[in-house]
């Protein structure tokens, strides 16, 4: 079977590029495929980041043309609604040449019913949050430009990363999608605990929903009362130049134990994760949470806010969930201290996190590819 999958980009980092990702490996070995996207990608790149394996020069890739190309040259928070409006624009002609489009970059407005994959439980049509007269304007461009209507994606097949999102979902829009969690690669091992040192990861965009500063604090208030020698290493991209320059200017007077990295390859994550004992994660509604499955199955104790699909992340485990600051140091704290409760919470972390194996995940996709090619598929789209 031919099958396209419709990204705006499959280039690291990012949740929703490692599930487009994950998706072409789970198809490569069985079915004809390409790829339309806002830029050229390198197999070699994404695998070595995502730790897929996907054929050099196994998939047709496409991509949209100048002058439109320009937008992947843009910040990621950039123009994000155009960029995807024009790879839906050129994968319209596509779609007669393949028999199922398919897409990671939430929804899809196809010429002809597909499959998405869902990040955030969020209504087709965005309402804006401010300069509303000059934002729909732009949405009405980009709509227009699109040449096809939003509610095509009506028509599809529907993933949701988590219950949460699928539950939000089902508010929405009155159907409830299908729960596959995205793939977690294994970091490793790791070393044992008594070898690992008391340093908190932060991982994540440099960008203001991740609230790094809170993160800061937090671990700033460990120091003083519960673990002395606590370290702070914030790991990610700035793809919002303002708010990591802000966040740098903050830990100015902690640089002896606050420490950023950039653009760190999958080798050096899972080292650090590897040699590390904890991981906060601060974001609210986190649709799911790629970093915080990757701490757990990389042995750490991770600590991620009590809200969106965080909870599926971590089994329901109440000792690792925080709602404010002062709750978040409580309940680490509290671990620290407590070697017996440490163990056992760290080993039920662990457990439950082997359940988002990439195996697990491609295995969920090739079924339901096969499905779709017998016409036997579950109802599971978007009214």
């Amino acid at each position: 079977m031919k099958v396209l999958l419709v990204q705006r980009t499959l280039s690291p980092p990012g949740g929703g590029n490692a599930v487009a990702a994950w998706l072409l490996d789970a198809l490569c070995r069985d079915h004809e495929l390409g790829t339309i996207t806002s830029a050229p990608w390198s197999a070699a790149e994404t695998n070595a980041f995502y730790g897929t394996a996907i054929p050099d020069g196994g998939v047709t890739q496409h991509v949209i043309p100048a002058p439109w190309s320009w937008l992947s040259r843009l910040p990621e928070h950039r123009a994000n609604r155009l960029r995807m409006c024009a790879v839906l624009r050129y994968a319209r002609p596509l779609a007669k040449r393949y028999d199922l489009l398919i897409t990671a970059d939430n929804y899809g407005a196809f010429a002809k019913p597909g499959m998405q994959y869902l990040h955030f439980p969020a209504p087709l049509n965005p309402t804006p949050w401010r300069l509303r007269h000059i934002v729909n304007l732009y949405f009405a461009f980009c709509d227009a430009f699109m040449g096809l209507k939003w509610t095509d994606a009506g028509r599809n097949l529907t993933l949701a990363n988590s219950q949460w999102t699928s539950v939000g979902l089902e508010r929405t829009h009155g159907v409830r999608p299908l729960v596959l969690y995205p793939p977690v690669v294994n970091p490793g091992e790791g070393l044992p605990w008594e070898h690992r040192s008391d340093t908190f990861l932060c991982i994540g965009r440099f960008h203001g929903s991740k609230r790094i500063g809170n993160v800061m604090s937090i671990v700033r208030r460990l120091r003083a009362h519960a673990i002395p020698h606590a370290r702070l290493v914030i790991v990610g991209s700035p793809v919002d130049p303002e708010y990591s320059a802000r966040i740098r200017n903050s830990a100015t007077r902690d640089r002896d134990w606050i420490e950023f990295r950039e653009d760190l390859s999958r080798a050096e994550i899972n080292r650090l994760i590897g040699e590390c004992r904890y991981g906060v994660q601060a974001m609210e509604h986190e649709h799911f949470g790629m970093a915080t499955a990757e701490l757990a199955r990389g042995g750490c104790l991770v600590f991620p806010h009590e809200s969106g699909g965080s909870p599926e992340v971590v089994g329901g485990e109440a000792a690792l969930l925080w709602k404010t600051e002062d709750d978040a140091v409580a309940r680490i704290s509290a671990i620290a201290r407590d070697a017996a409760l440490r163990d056992a919470v760290r080993w039920r972390l662990r457990t439950h996190a082997r359940g988002f194996d990439p195996g697990v995940f491609t295995e969920r996709i090739r079924t339901l590819v096969a499905q779709w090619r017998s016409g036997q598929l579950p109802e599971a789209g978007i009214a």
